[in-house]
C-alpha cells in the first residue's frame, strides 16, 4: 500500500515537472530566438538556418545599434519617465491607500463607492484627451506621468494591506505622541514592504512599456519613448522588406538582425530587475489578496 503510494505520488509529480518544463521551453523559445537572430550573421538569417542558437556568431547588429542615435535617446527618455512616473504613482497611492484604511476617515466610504465606480466606468478616450490638451500637457512627458498618477487596483491592494496590520501597534504609536504621519512612515511602510516593492514592479513595467499614450500625446519625436520607437523601427523594416528587390537581401538581413538585437536591448532592464523583486512578488499579492 504504501510502496503504491509512493509510486503514485512520484509518478504524478513527474508529470507535473515534465508539463511545467513543457510550458516553460514554449513560453521561452521565442525569446532564445529573438536572441539567437540577435547574435546570428546576415547569411544564416537569409537561409532560415537561426532557430535557438546563433549562427555565424557576430555582434554586429549591437555595434550598428550602438551607433544610432535614436533608439539611445528614446531609451534615455523611457527611463526617465519610467523613474519619474513609478515615484508619482508609489507616493500618490500609499498616501490615498493609508487614509482611506482608516476607518476614522469621514466620507471613507463615499471615497470608495467613487474609485469603485472610476473602476467599472472608466473615461472615454476623446474626453480624456481634451482635459489632457486643456491643461497644456501634451507633447510633455507630464501627460505620460500625471494623468496616470494613480492605479486604483493597486490602491486597493495596498489599502487592504493596511487594513490587515495589527491595529495594536498603530494604537500604541499614537498613546506615545506620534500622529498619523509618523504612523505610516514608521509603522506602516516598514511593515508593508513585500507588496510595495510588488506594486513598485508593476508601475515600473507598465511605464517601460508605455505605448498608446505615447502614441496620442506625444508628437515631438525626440521625446518618444523607447516603446514607440521600436514599433516605428518595426514597422520600417518591414516595409523595407516588402518594397525589397532580390539584391537588398542581404541588407534586409542585417536590417532583422539589428531588430532582434533592439529587442533584447529593450528588454533588459526588466530582466534585470526583476530577480530583485521576486522574492517579494508572490508573497506580496498574496497578502494582499487574501488579507483584503
Amino acid at each position: 500500500m504504501v510502496a503504491s503510494r509512493n509510486f503514485r505520488f512520484r509518478l504524478e509529480s513527474v508529470l507535473i515537472y515534465l508539463g511545467l518544463g513543457i510550458f516553460a521551453f514554449i513560453a521561452v523559445t521565442p525569446f532564445l530566438h529573438t536572441i539567437a537572430r540577435s547574435f546570428s550573421a546576415e547569411a544564416p538569417i537569409l537561409r532560415g538556418e537561426v532557430y535557438i542558437w546563433p549562427v555565424g556568431f557576430s555582434f554586429d547588429a549591437y555595434e550598428r545599434l550602438v551607433i544610432g542615435g535614436t533608439f539611445w535617446l528614446a531609451y534615455r527618455n523611457s527611463f526617465f519617465i519610467t523613474t519619474s512616473a513609478t515615484l508619482v504613482q508609489m507616493l500618490m497611492t500609499i498616501l490615498c491607500a493609508y487614509p482611506l484604511s482608516r476607518t476614522y476617515l469621514p466620507g471613507r466610504n463615499i471615497f470608495m463607492t467613487l474609485i469603485v465606480f472610476q473602476m467599472i466606468f472608466p473615461p472615454s478616450l476623446i474626453p480624456f484627451y481634451l482635459t489632457v490638451r486643456e491643461v497644456g500637457l501634451i507633447d510633455s512627458w507630464g501627460s505620460l506621468i500625471w494623468p496616470y498618477a494613480i492605479n486604483t487596483f493597486n490602491m486597493i491592494v495596498l489599502k487592504s494591506y493596511f487594513q490587515a496590520l495589527p491595529r495594536e501597534l498603530e494604537e500604541s504609536a499614537i498613546i506615545d505622541g506620534a500622529n498619523d504621519f509618523r504612523v505610516l512612515i514608521h509603522i506602516m511602510l516598514p511593515l508593508s514592504v513585500p507588496v510595495l516593492l510588488t506594486l513598485t514592479l508593476f508601475y515600473v513595467v507598465a511605464n517601460w512599456n508605455l505605448f498608446l499614450p505615447a502614441i496620442f500625446f506625444i508628437n515631438d519625436g525626440n521625446k518618444q519613448p523607447l516603446q514607440v520607437i521600436l514599433r516605428d523601427m518595426i514597422w520600417s523594416m518591414q516595409l523595407a522588406t516588402q518594397t525589397a528587390s532580390a539584391d537588398d537581401f542581404e541588407r534586409l538581413a542585417g536590417m532583422e538582425a539589428l531588430k532582434a538585437s533592439s529587442v533584447i536591448i529593450a528588454a533588459i532592464p526588466m530582466l534585470v530587475a526583476y530577480p530583485f523583486f521576486q522574492r517579494f512578488f508572490i508573497k506580496g499579492i498574496l497578502l494582499g489578496a487574501i488579507k483584503g
